[in-house]
């Protein structure tokens, strides 16, 4: 094996998985839990594989979709979008199924650079029903729910954020204002803001 796969030696989704779940944990360590009990694992291996991508990331992994075939196989899904003022855009996704109904998609620029990476809904998938705060539920809402049903949304990154957390600032169809926490794509909290009228005296 070539030094450059030396780093995914081994991979596979389940680790693929761990990795996404070390994100997760800093939102919802109890569904991370149980998730890890799912799969057989330990917060040892959920560690273990973080530790392994980003050693890769650092320095060893190829780039563009290489990296991602070498560590998940064939893609499930490879199509493209055609963005004005940029170019085509090249998709590939995989299943991921510790989240049954979602998947792990991949986007790529006209040069072959990643320019978004997240969890995503199958083509085929039933998307949740969103009127409130309460059906915004973790681990069941993607963007693409929140986008479709909740237009416009805010999205702001806040100092010393990962790329893989993102924060959406939005009205549910109800009228209320929210607040919303993503790991990979995938909500992890919501809550309503309540706005706060100050009289000057």
């Amino acid at each position: 094996m070539g030094q450059d796969r030396m780093p995914l030696r081994g991979f596979g989704t389940v680790n693929f998985e761990l990795m996404l779940l070390r994100r997760m944990h800093d939102h919802q360590p109890a569904l991370v839990g149980a998730a890890l009990k799912n799969l057989g694992k330990s917060a040892t291996d959920l560690r273990a594989a973080h530790a392994q991508w980003q050693r890769g990331l650092r320095g060893g992994f190829p780039g563009g979709a290489t990296r991602y075939r070498l560590a998940l196989g064939r893609p499930a899904v490879v199509s493209s979008r055609l963005l004005p003022a940029v170019g085509e855009l090249a998709i590939e996704a995989w299943p991921m199924p510790l989240w049954p109904g979602l998947q792990f998609q991949v986007t790529f620029g006209p040069g072959g650079d990643v320019v978004d990476e997240r969890l995503a809904r199958m083509t085929d998938g039933a998307a949740p029903t969103i009127a409130s705060v309460a059906d915004l539920r973790p681990w069941l809402v993607v963007i693409d729910d929140l986008e479709s049903t909740c237009a416009p949304v805010r999205y702001r990154m806040s100092a010393g954020t990962v790329a893989s957390h993102a924060a959406a600032v939005f009205a549910t169809p109800d009228g209320a204002a929210c607040e919303a926490q993503f790991s990979w794509g995938l909500l992890q909290s919501a809550t309503a803001v309540v706005a706060v009228n100050r009289r000057e005296d």
